[in-house]
């Protein structure tokens, strides 16, 4: 990594959910491949392709770091909040402090599935690295515009559905349609644990997926009908399965189990825990659809840190 000469880098993990090459066709993927983009990704590729790094990083990366962010980046400094670092083929987008994946899929949608990322540690600071080819940047900015809204909006559940169990089957099946998943459930449990597994076998190679609960608490354990112990070993065990899978867990305050597709399908139950058996609501506003999907995924990045990563920091969760 040039930009850090006389550091000491560690790379952990390097991935991309799309392989490309050199003589890869980024408008052939952006007509057959994509069904999720933000409004914001439009004038964020602009600002990119007239080199506009600092108009960039103000209204696409400031507007997003909350608070808590902030916070613990200062309190556990020093180290780089964000660094953009530009060559002859790439553009790169460097944090010590915040997701860069789940900022570029925030800001970005399905076009963050053509970007490599990196994780790893500098001097044993936890670091994420976004790796976008110019190429890409200088094909799609053009075309983005022409780009048809209408590949997200069409129908995608077209059967009648009663059941979680048969909605979570049905979008399974058509996994090939699924390019992200919003999650979100109060209360984790065996049950939900083998749906998590089922979901992440079949969709995580191609499909973003982010999954929301609520952190380990008494009351939590309380509302769930467990014990702290139990809720404890539950979010445990999916926060390391899903680690394995690229999958993001986040710690949110959510008060019911439900799924959002692409951002623009969403399948709700207000039940807290997951059952085959409870039953669905299919929410038809697709103007709310798309801005609770945001506002889940703003709520997930601001609840997610490299800093809880550093070598020499972490939280410990006790089991009596």
């Amino acid at each position: 990594m040039g930009m850090f000469r006389g550091s000491q880098i560690k790379v952990d993990k390097k991935y991309m959910r799309h392989y490309t090459t050199d003589t890869w066709n980024y408008t052939e993927f952006l007509d057959r491949n994509v069904k999720v983009v933000p409004f914001e990704a439009f004038t964020a590729l602009y600002k990119l392709y007239n080199n506009d790094i600092k108009s960039f990083i103000e209204t696409h990366i400031d507007v997003h770091i909350c608070t808590p962010i902030i916070s613990l980046c200062r309190e556990h400094g020093p180290r780089i909040k964000c660094l953009i670092y530009t060559s002859d083929k790439y553009l790169e987008i460097y944090s010590e402090c915040f997701d860069v994946e789940l900022l570029s899929s925030i800001i970005f949608g399905d076009l963050s599935n053509l970007f490599t990322f990196e994780i790893g540690y500098r001097d044993g600071r936890r670091f994420k690295r976004a790796i976008i080819p110019k190429k890409l940047i200088l094909q799609l900015a053009p075309e983005i515009s022409k780009w048809n809204r209408n590949n997200s909006e069409s129908e995608f559940f077209t059967t009648p559905l009663k059941t979680f169990g048969n909605m979570i089957r049905y979008v399974l099946e058509k996994g090939n349609e699924v390019t992200e998943l919003i999650f979100h459930i109060p209360c984790l449990d065996d049950k939900a644990i083998d749906l998590l597994y089922e979901m992440v076998k079949s969709l995580a190679n191609k499909s973003r997926i982010y999954i929301l609960t609520t952190p380990p608490t008494l009351d939590n354990a309380k509302r769930c009908q467990s014990n702290y112990k139990g809720t404890l070993i539950a979010y445990l065990e999916a926060y390391e399965l899903l680690s394995r899978y690229n999958v993001t867990i986040c710690n949110i305050d959510t008060m019911h189990v439900g799924l959002i597709v692409n951002r623009m399908h969403y399948v709700v139950s207000y039940e807290y825990s997951y059952r085959d058996d409870i039953d669905v609501s299919i929410v038809k506003d697709k103007s709310y659809i798309e801005a609770m999907a945001q506002s889940f995924l703003r709520e997930c990045f601001c609840s997610t840190s490299l800093i809880k990563d550093d070598y020499r920091y972490g939280h410990i969760y006790k089991i009596e």
